[in-house]
C-alpha cells in the first residue's frame, strides 16, 4: 500500500554542531510474516537512494541502495557494526542504540522514535535522534 512518510532527524556531532534534516516523501508499506517493510526513495547529493526499513519485533533494519549502500541494525542497548559503501570508498559504521520505540497499530500511523550514537571510521562521531511517521494514503495496493 502507498504511504506518506515524514522523517525528522536531529544530528549532534562531536563538536556540538546540530543539524536538522526533514524528509517528506511517499513510499510503500507491506507486511510479510510478522514483519513490516517501508520502502522509499531519497536524494543524497544528487544521487537517488532507495531506503528499505524492516520493523521486526524490537529491532529495526535500515538498508540503503544506490549511490551509497549500507545496512544498519538498531536494537535498544546494543551496538552493531556495518560497512558503508560510497563513491568515495568503504567505511565502517558503528551504532549504539540508546532508545527505540515503535508504535505499530493497523488503525494508526506507524511511529518510530530512535536515538543512537554513530561512529564512522575515525572521521565522524555523533548522535542522531529520529522521529519517523508513516500514514496510509490509500488502502489499495
Amino acid at each position: 500500500m502507498d504511504v506518506k512518510i515524514n522523517i525528522s532527524t536531529i544530528q549532534y556531532d562531536e563538536h556540538s554542531k546540530v543539524d536538522t534534516i526533514n524528509i517528506n516523501t511517499t513510499g510503500t508499506l507491506h507486511k510479510k510474516n510478522n514483519d513490516i517493510y517501508l520502502m522509499y526513495k531519497e536524494n543524497h547529493e544528487g544521487v537517488e537512494v532507495t531506503t528499505s526499513m524492516k520493523i521486526s519485533g524490537k529491532e529495526i533494519t535500515i538498508k540503503r541502495f544506490g549511490g551509497s549502500n549500507s545496512t544498519m541494525v538498531f536494537e535498544k542497548d546494543k551496538t552493531h557494526t556495518t560497512k558503508y559503501r560510497t563513491p568515495y570508498g568503504l567505511f565502517n559504521i558503528e551504532t549504539y542504540t540508546r532508545y527505540l520505540s515503535m508504535t505499530v497499530d493497523d488503525s494508526k500511523p506507524i511511529k518510530i522514535d530512535l536515538d543512537y550514537d554513530i561512529k564512522v571510521n575515525d572521521i565522524f562521531s555523533g548522535r542522531n535522534k529520529i522521529d519517523r511517521k508513516s500514514t496510509r494514503l490509500n488502502s489499495s495496493h
